[in-house]
């Protein structure tokens, strides 16, 4: 099992939609997976309203395929819960982003893609149940993070770089990441997840940020809370995506120490 996250954006993007491309090191090619490849969770940030739209060869059709309208801000329901988007191997997916075309206006999406099997890496990955029966003790990580401004994954800095409080040698489940500014995304990168990003939507939902990871295992009933181990704490790192607009943003890993 492999599950990463996958971003787009576009600059002044139109009223009738303006093509997004990959953010950072992204690729809008679906990785060259094995058995069922499901885009779980779709979150669009725009600074006027507009739409989100996926077209690829086997969606539902090639002119429209996936579309849902958007408001000002972080919009994370874009997807109905517990509903996936399947894709395929190598297929290309073609990202439409819509606003007002506001000159520098970045808009972006993100998504969370999971590979049931994913040749050469394999993914610590729990369900919430096991969680909960492993959970010692609950804590936080707390990190301080100036943004560039985007369309970029910015500059991420060490998860224990504001403090170094995580037991040495033992396994902590991710269970979600909340910001106390709003952001279009929080991410994680670890070699526990095969030194890919994981991440949510930075949004002031504090109810659903801090499970955010629990709440895609309960959703989709598969082994989706990250598991990190504080051995690699070196080689974690956290960081956010933003608009063009950077600035600090006070991010919180929720984690639980693991049996």
């Amino acid at each position: 099992m492999h599950m990463e996250l996958l971003s787009a954006s576009a600059t002044a993007a139109a009223t009738t939609g303006t093509a997004a491309t990959a953010i950072g090191t992204d690729s809008l090619i679906i990785k060259n997976g094995r058995g069922a490849i499901d885009i779980i969770a779709f979150w669009q940030t725009n600074q006027t309203a507009g739409f989100g739209q996926i077209i690829f060869p086997s969606g539902h059709d090639t002119t429209r395929g996936w579309r849902a309208g958007v408001g000002v801000g972080v919009n994370v329901g874009q997807l109905a819960l517990r509903q996936t988007i399947s894709v395929n191997p190598q297929e290309a997916l073609a990202v439409l982003i819509a606003a007002t075309a506001v000159a520098g206006d970045v808009e972006n999406v993100s998504m969370l893609v999971r590979y049931k099997d994913f040749p050469g890496i394999n993914a610590r990955l729990m369900t919430e149940d096991q969680v909960l029966r492993q959970t010692e003790k609950l804590t936080t990580v707390e990190n301080s993070l100036a943004s560039t401004a985007g369309p970029s994954y910015g500059t991420p800095e060490l998860i224990t770089a504001d403090s170094d409080l995580l037991l040495a040698n033992r396994d902590y489940a991710l269970l979600g990441l909340t910001c106390r500014t709003a952001v279009h995304c929080i991410y994680i990168s670890s070699p526990d997840f095969g030194n890919v990003r994981v991440g949510a939507p930075g949004m002031l939902r504090y109810d659903l940020g801090s499970q955010w990871f629990m709440l895609q295992s309960r959703l989709h009933n598969e082994p989706l809370v990250p598991v990190f181990n504080s051995g690699n704490k070196s080689n974690i790192f956290i960081g956010v995506a933003t608009d063009e607009n950077a600035g600090t943003f006070v991010v919180t890993a929720h984690l639980a120490l693991l049996k």
